[in-house]
């Protein structure tokens, strides 16, 4: 082989040195340096492509310039083909993800459905990622409250009413009573005037309690518990 490891090429003889050693022109040594020639000319790669590689192309880190668009199944594909390629990937999965999305989205959030955020945009997030859907923000100071009924309704804020009678008939050492509701007879109390009558005809107080109305009175220190403040959109088309 003309060609060591490195792809360094080598001559067989030295005219010089033989002319120094004396040593005699001869056919045989010519056709031995031809054909040395000839072998090291055949392992080069031709400018017009007419034969194939046979072995792997080691580059040395260097690059190949210049390469047409590949047009058949196994040419080179060039950097900027790739890039072209690669957009259009990007571009048609970007397409087909947003209208993915945009179907998931509309099927979990069809018409009349609430989408509960704490984005404080003055429009719905949704609006721009489901095509043509519109959404309306639900009142502020609303609490949600399920029903198996009449959806889509307020209900005003209120509390239970208290009621409660009492009546008494006070006379000395005979007191009658009558009471229901919140109204009940307190503690004894003494130095109480009464019409008709004398200190002390009547020695008892009237009290209220408004658990004995309603037992919601008393649960809680507080009307309004503990609340954390979302945005409530509902989609309206």
């Amino acid at each position: 082989m003309p060609y060591d490891s490195q792809g360094n090429f080598y001559r067989i003889h030295n005219w010089e040195q033989d002319r120094q050693d004396d040593i005699e022109i001869v056919s045989d040594r010519h056709d031995e340096e031809d054909n040395n020639f000839a072998e090291g000319l055949s392992q080069c790669v031709l400018r017009d492509g007419r034969a194939a590689l046979i072995g792997n192309l080691n580059l040395g880190n260097n690059k190949i310039q210049n390469v047409a668009n590949a047009s058949a199944s196994k040419d080179a594909v060039n950097k900027g083909q790739m890039d072209t390629t690669i957009n259009s990937a990007k571009s048609t999965l970007t397409t087909n993800y947003q209208n993915y999305v945009k179907t998931v989205l509309s099927q979990i959030y069809p018409v009349g459905s609430l989408y509960i955020t704490t984005n404080n945009a003055a429009t719905c997030p949704l609006a721009s990622l489901i095509s043509g859907s519109s959404w309306s923000l639900v009142a502020a100071d609303k609490a949600l409250w399920t029903s198996n009924r009449n959806a889509n309704t307020t209900i005003n804020a209120g509390l239970p009413n208290i009621k409660g009678e009492m009546t008494a008939q006070c006379m000395m050492n005979y007191f009658g009573k009558y009471e229901s509701g919140a109204l009940y007879q307190g503690n004894s109390a003494s130095g109480i005037q009464t019409a008709g009558g004398t200190d002390g005809d009547c020695p008892y107080t009237v009290a209220l309690d408004a658990s004995k109305s309603n037992s919601i009175y008393g649960a809680s220190t507080t009307v309004q518990p503990p609340a954390y403040r979302v945005n409530v959109w509902r989609r309206t088309a």
